[in-house]
């Protein structure tokens, strides 16, 4: 027997706010401030927008409808917005 998943959540274009070229609604943000805070979160954001612009213009990164998924707990991401958040603070250097 098939397991049943639970379905996605339709989003409507009117609830995605656009923040650069990265694309998610304000429950989608809500979600990241709380797990990351705020300051990781604004500086992950500004990553994925700088990756976002350096990407063809017909890759899959730029169709997407929100960018929700790109901040995922083992998202590269995350991983690499700590990695220079830690190292700036150590170095005394404010790259953010």
């Amino acid at each position: 027997m098939r397991k049943k998943y639970a379905r996605r959540k339709k989003v409507s274009l009117k609830d995605i706010k656009s923040y650069g070229n990265v694309r998610l609604t304000d429950e989608q943000l809500n979600k990241l401030i709380n797990n990351y805070g705020e300051d990781l979160t604004m500086f992950a954001i500004r990553l994925l927008d700088d990756k976002i612009k350096s990407e063809p213009l017909n890759s899959r990164m730029k169709k997407a409808k929100t960018h929700y998924q790109y901040f995922r707990n083992d998202g590269k991401i995350i991983l690499f917005a700590l990695e220079v958040m830690n190292s700036s603070e150590k170095y005394g250097h404010i790259f953010y």
